[in-house]
């Protein structure tokens, strides 16, 4: 009886010290709840009362969170073993530690891992850690746990403002990315803030073939934009800025994004920029050595040099990769170049860059997009076959190169592919050009075949094809995805001569009266008419007018059917211009959006002649005080004066005589 009641007092302890001393792996915390494309952080930890000697963990995530190897963080601990290895591929993250002395135990963290979530959905982390102690030994019985994140889908469109790699007295990239954009995208406007940043450049990448017009405004540390363009895509990179700054400190670069006119989520980018460390670390290569790209969207890679202690004046190298797996695109340096030149042919890419100056420490060399050409579960990798660095002198630095960068491309399942589906819209430009705008939808690239109905076809997502005669012509488009999956759509487009507008100066060749005169005011008289059976809303927009000054660059008006309207609009001329400008009518159609009407009017100044004085000097002398002098003839225009000094000289004749001969001068002049 005794000894059952030592054991059930014992029991207790047991449990206690099984929990305390216990050997364990924890991913903390066990339960995550994140919003669409936020990212969130998870603290491996190690609790064992065993001295360490290896330690070692698989951890298993799914394609719809993301995470790289510059995104898992060391503890202290963790960077004093002996041995480290992380890699992350094809959603398995493997760590591997050994330490050969100060052998940690208790409780310690092992690292930091920092996920990004891709899709919205409820998703599971597992791992399979194996520890051993100083002796090499496997311990057993070691628990254990996985986490549960749930990620809630958003509804609004997420723009992400993510600067790379920003540096003080460095040129630095920021990418303004895309996420979750619901439907067609027709139009993008917004303003990008950059308190106390210089911007430098400013690239548009995966939407160049889309944009149709881009109208930027450059303000004090800000840029508004207005950007027409077409994409059915959910997630893409809009645009790459480079910004400098000369002063460390904290910066953000925030936003205000509009889409389709609908407001935006959008996430700032908060850094701080400060001196650059001094290490012992030097190379030229690839900034990591894996990434995960999703078949169907682009990722962003980039060279650089590393504490560099030379003064570099040129850059050649060679990259290679498997062409038929990747496609390279978009290259770009942030470098102040004098000449930068670049090729890619046959699966390599080639480039030589001449620096303005010379460059030295840390910074970009090269950027360049990848985009994966196949729907597979695929490992393949990037290789450079050499990089030059030149002096100012032309002699070759020896620098270390990292080489290789492995990409993992991760396929879209079928189920969650979208068969496309064609459609388009076009507007008609001074009655006969036609500008066609592709609204087509799929899950990935898509490719264009038109036919214009005239025997003139294009492979352009938005042609423009300037029809050569009136008449009723079928328009075709076919597009095809990288599935092979067809869509087709067509309709009758009427090419037919409308005049609806007249445009009219009140004057067109203007006298100023006096040579201070600096402008005067006219009048545009522009008469626009309803030619179709619907009302049409309208605008007037002038162009190009810094030699003149319209008193509205913009002006709105609504048309009835057959209805007439005269708009009168002053503009102050300065000097001989060209009113230049455009009538657009927006069209209560589905397909057809808009006619426009280009117009253009000289105006021409002229201003009063310069009279030219000649003076002419003649000196009479005569001895009495009474001369009358006679101008027989005088021309229009022309003014002749008269003064005569009087001196009591001899040689009266002589004077007299030079006198005649300089009037019969005058009126040769005259003549």
């Amino acid at each position: 009886m005794r000894q059952k009641f030592l054991i059930l007092i014992l029991i207790p302890f047991i449990l206690y010290f099984h929990t305390s001393f216990g050997d364990e792996v924890k991913l903390i915390p066990e339960n995550i709840t994140v919003n669409e494309y936020d990212s969130f952080t998870l603290t491996l930890t190690v609790n064992t009362s065993e001295k360490l000697g290896g330690f070692q963990d698989t951890i298993y995530y799914p394609t719809s969170l993301n995470i790289t190897p510059d995104d898992i963080i060391l503890s202290d601990i963790s960077n004093n073993a002996n041995l480290k290895k992380i890699s992350v591929e094809n959603g398995m993250i493997n760590i591997q530690l050994t330490w050969f002395s100060n052998y940690p135990s208790g409780n310690f963290t092992i690292a930091t891992l920092k996920f990004r979530t891709l899709n919205n959905g409820t998703y599971t982390i597992f791992q399979k850690p194996v520890l051993s102690d100083e002796n090499g030994d496997v311990l057993k019985n070691v628990t254990y746990n996985s986490v549960n994140v749930t990620v809630i889908g958003l509804n609004s469109t997420i723009v992400e403002i993510i600067p790379i790699n920003p540096k003080v007295n460095e040129n630095f990239d920021t990418i303004v990315s895309i996420k979750n954009a619901k439907g067609n995208i027709t139009n993008i406007t917004g303003t990008i803030y950059y308190p106390n940043l210089t911007l430098v450049n400013l690239n548009f990448y995966y939407l160049e073939d889309n944009i149709s017009n881009v109208n930027l405004n450059y303000n004090n540390n800000s840029l508004s934009f207005f950007i027409n363009l077409n994409t059915s895509k959910e997630d893409f990179d809009l645009m790459k800025l480079t910004f400098f700054t000369n002063k460390t400190g904290n910066y953000i670069i925030n936003a205000s994004i509009k889409i389709n006119g609908n407001e935006t989520i959008v996430k700032p980018a908060n850094f701080t920029i400060e001196n650059e460390t001094i290490t012992t670390e030097k190379y030229v290569g690839f900034y990591t050595t894996e990434k995960n790209i999703t078949y169907g969207d682009i990722g962003l890679c980039y060279i650089e040099a590393k504490n560099i202690d030379a003064n570099i004046s040129e850059i050649k190298g060679k990259i290679i990769y498997n062409s038929s797996i990747l496609k390279i695109s978009d290259i770009s340096t942030s470098l102040n170049t004098i000449e930068k030149n670049w090729t890619v042919e046959n699966g390599t890419l080639d480039f030589d860059i001449k620096i303005n100056g010379t460059k030295s420490g840390s910074f970009n060399i090269l950027s360049f997009w990848i985009e994966p050409l196949k729907n597979e579960n695929l490992t393949t990798e990037i290789k450079i076959s050499y990089i030059y660095l030149f002096d100012e002198n032309g002699k070759i630095v020896e620098v270390p190169l990292k080489d290789i960068m492995i990409i993992h491309i991760i396929p879209i399942a079928e189920e969650n592919i979208s068969l496309p589906k064609a459609y388009f819209a076009y507007e008609i430009v001074d009655n006969y050009e036609v500008h066609f705008y592709s609204l087509c939808q799929g899950s990935t690239e898509l490719h264009y075949y038109w036919n214009f109905g005239d025997n003139s076809t294009s492979t352009s997502p938005n042609p423009i094809h300037k029809y050569k005669k009136e008449g009723v012509y079928l328009v075709k488009l076919k597009v095809n995805d990288t599935f092979g999956h067809t869509s087709y759509d067509e309709c009758v487009i009427e090419i037919k001569k409308l005049n609806p507008i007249n445009v009219s100066l009140s004057n067109k060749t203007i006298h100023l009266n006096g040579t201070n005169e600096t402008n005067v005011t006219i009048y545009c008289n522009i008469t626009v008419k309803n030619p179709f059976n619907k009302k049409i809303r309208g605008y007037i927009y002038f162009v190009d007018y810094g030699n003149y000054k319209p008193n509205e660059t913009s002006i709105e008006f609504e048309l009835q059917p057959n209805e007439t309207k005269i708009i009168s609009i002053p503009i102050n001329i300065s000097q001989s211009t060209e009113i230049k400008g455009y009538v657009i009518y927006y069209m209560p159609y589905k397909r057809l959006k808009d006619y426009i009407w280009n117009f253009k009017e000289s105006v021409e100044i002229i201003k009063p002649k310069k009279v030219k004085f000649n003076d002419y000097y003649y000196t009479l002398k005569i001895n009495q005080s009474k001369v009358i002098i006679k101008i027989n003839k005088i021309v229009k225009n022309y003014t002749i004066t008269k003064r005569v000094d009087i001196e009591n000289e001899p040689n009266i004749w002589l004077s007299l005589i030079g006198f005649l001969i300089g009037l019969m001068v005058i009126r040769l002049i005259i003549k």
